[in-house]
């Protein structure tokens, strides 16, 4: 198979922005339904801090699986959301969220060695906000960030060839990454056209509003809605690459009197 050109990647997100048009309400709805369960989490002992990074998978499968549905023509319903939590992907799926969080607390690791753990510190108010070491911050930031992405993109399809492949994580990782890595400009492609797409959309309500907090609601708002689009992009990947992937099964009868 020859390696896809870069403009993929706009089509992928052409494709994407195509599903999102379908339904675009219960896109959202279970995308609200994975915050709510993600926010829930944060008071599960021991583990709360870390929860909604090691169920970030899970909530993947939900919004791909959503998107699966709305391509079969079928209304992507609000218990999708448990669709990652089932046997037996529930435990790759908790590794993988594992690896996520190594992944997070690597990128941390190096912003504290950057900067000295300046930012680290202003954000848990050990010192003072200052402009000054914020600015000189910002490459740190630049860096770390790098890290995470590209750790989430050379492994963002491992959770759907779990779910869909039914492989291992070792071997969903092995996939994902050789992946992304032969493919690479069609996935830069799409990461730099739904970075426009957010650019643009979040300057609308600077030109147009004139106040602040309206600006940060329409901003938050269309934050929210481009985290469902670059699922739906990503979706709009795997089935370019490894095939349309089968809707969700319909819910069981309820038993008979």
């Amino acid at each position: 198979m020859s390696r896809l050109p870069a403009r993929t990647g706009w089509h992928w997100v052409k494709q994407a922005t195509q599903l999102f048009r379908k339904q675009p309400g219960a896109l959202m709805a279970l995308f609200f339904c994975c915050m709510f369960l993600s926010l829930f989490s944060l008071v599960v002992p021991f583990l709360g801090s870390v929860a909604p990074t090691l169920l970030a998978p899970m909530f993947t499968i939900a919004l791909l699986q959503a998107c699966a549905d709305v391509d079969h023509d079928k209304r992507a319903l609000p218990n999708l959301v448990f669709s990652g939590f089932r046997k037996p992907v529930r435990k790759p799926l908790l590794g993988l969220g594992v690896l996520y969080l190594l992944v997070m607390l690597l990128a941390l690791a190096v912003l504290s060695w950057l900067d000295d753990g300046v930012l680290i510190k202003m954000a848990t108010r050990q010192i003072p906000m200052d402009k000054d070491l914020l600015e000189n911050s910002r490459g740190a930031l630049f860096v770390s960030s790098g890290i995470y992405m590209l750790g989430w993109m050379l492994s963002s399809l491992a959770a759907p060839l779990i779910y869909w492949q039914k492989m291992t994580l070792a071997k969903a990782l092995f996939f994902s990454v050789v992946t992304v890595c032969r493919e690479f400009k069609a996935f830069l492609m799409a990461a730099v056209v739904l970075f426009l797409m957010f650019q643009v959309g979040a300057a609308v309500p600077v030109l147009l509003l004139d106040s602040a907090q309206l600006q940060v609601m329409v901003i938050f708002t269309i934050f929210l809605m481009m985290v469902v689009l670059m699922h739906c992009t990503l979706y709009a990947c795997y089935r370019q690459v490894f095939g349309m992937p089968a809707a969700s099964a319909p819910p069981a009868p309820p038993p008979a009197a």
